[in-house]
């Protein structure tokens, strides 16, 4: 099966620049999967988008969408939503997605009723004649998206498609995403601020730091590898818990208690979690409810993307960051 999007010690190198913006990435993604890439500012996430959708090159190295390094031709199945709103905002809606429609090779009379029927999924119906200007920054985001898919795409980019957008407004835009993935299959390349989002719409995740690729896997892998496990342990009765924190400490353990619940921390805690229940039961403690809880996709990237333990596939070690969507 060809890559839906295939990268080959991809460097791409901006003039003026220390390093580069994207230093010798290779990986793939197969048709129909969703991909999230995260990493600091400065990372290279954007310009790696760039690149794939055609408005950048690469210095070296490879790029290709189905085979083929990005053209006139592959951009025609490539939708991008990008931060930046790429619209004439005195122009109307109508308008507006007629230039866009012209752009990928579509006439309006068979543009027209898909960019209806997107403009009803999306809660815009009946905005044709109104100049974007007087739609609220929701509505102009939710357009981009409609902008977007007037051609079914074998590849989409979403960078930060929920910026901008309230609760109700994410939760309608992930409806018809995932409308379209399951009509279409389309490979999906996300980034955005909010990774609990990045963690429910992608099978996989690509980690990028200084223009490195840092770590490639499933979100749940990298909950489990990098973040840190708690056990949250609950009882009615306060009776057993210097017990309980005595216990762990002994096995290496920390032990902060709030309330009617005490947490454990440290390494190796399922083993160890094991072992203190069984001996609390033999000591007759009450312990009402256990529950292990994985780290946020969040706390692992960070984990991944800071300080001197973080190294790309080279070995090399770079400045701490925090975790941002761009």
């Amino acid at each position: 099966m060809i890559p839906a999007i295939a990268a080959v010690d991809l460097v791409k190198r901006y003039p003026g620049g220390a390093a580069p913006a994207l230093d010798g990435l290779t990986f793939s993604v197969p048709p129909g999967q969703a991909v999230g890439l995260l990493g600091p500012a400065g990372a290279g996430k954007t310009t790696l988008l760039k690149l794939v959708g055609g408005a950048s090159r690469a210095s070296s190295g490879r790029i290709l969408v189905y085979g083929r390094q990005p053209d006139a031709a592959t951009r025609r199945d490539v939708a991008a939503v990008h931060q930046s709103v790429p619209f004439d905002l005195s122009l109307t809606v109508r308008d507006n997605l007629r230039i866009a429609a012209a752009f990928r090779g579509l006439p309006w009379r068979r543009a027209r009723p898909r960019a209806e029927e997107l403009l009803g999924a999306f809660e815009l119906a009946g905005s044709e004649d109104r100049p974007v200007h007087t739609l609220a920054a929701g509505q102009r985001r939710r357009l981009q998206l409609v902008r977007a898919l007037l051609r079914v795409p074998r590849v989409l980019l979403l960078d930060d498609p929920s910026a901008g957008l309230d609760a109700e407004g994410r939760r309608r835009v992930w409806a018809c995403l995932d409308e379209l993935r399951r009509q279409h299959e389309p490979a999906i390349v996300l980034t955005s601020h909010h990774l609990d989002e990045v963690e429910r719409n992608t099978e996989r995740v690509l980690v990028l730091r200084h223009g490195r690729l840092v770590r490639d896997g499933a979100p749940a892998q990298l909950r489990e590898e990098r973040g840190e496990v708690r056990a949250v342990l609950r009882s009615g009765s306060v009776d057993g818990w210097p017990a309980i924190a005595a216990g762990a400490l002994r096995r290496g353990l920390a032990a902060a208690r709030g309330g009617d619940e005490i947490v454990l921390t440290g390494p190796d805690l399922r083993r160890q979690l094991a072992r203190l229940l069984a001996e609390l039961a033999d000591q007759e403690i009450r312990v009402d409810s256990v529950e292990l809880v994985t780290a946020a996709l969040e706390e692992a990237s960070v984990s991944l993307t800071r300080g001197p333990g973080a190294r790309g596939p080279g070995g090399g070690a770079g400045r701490g960051a925090e975790v941002t969507s761009r």
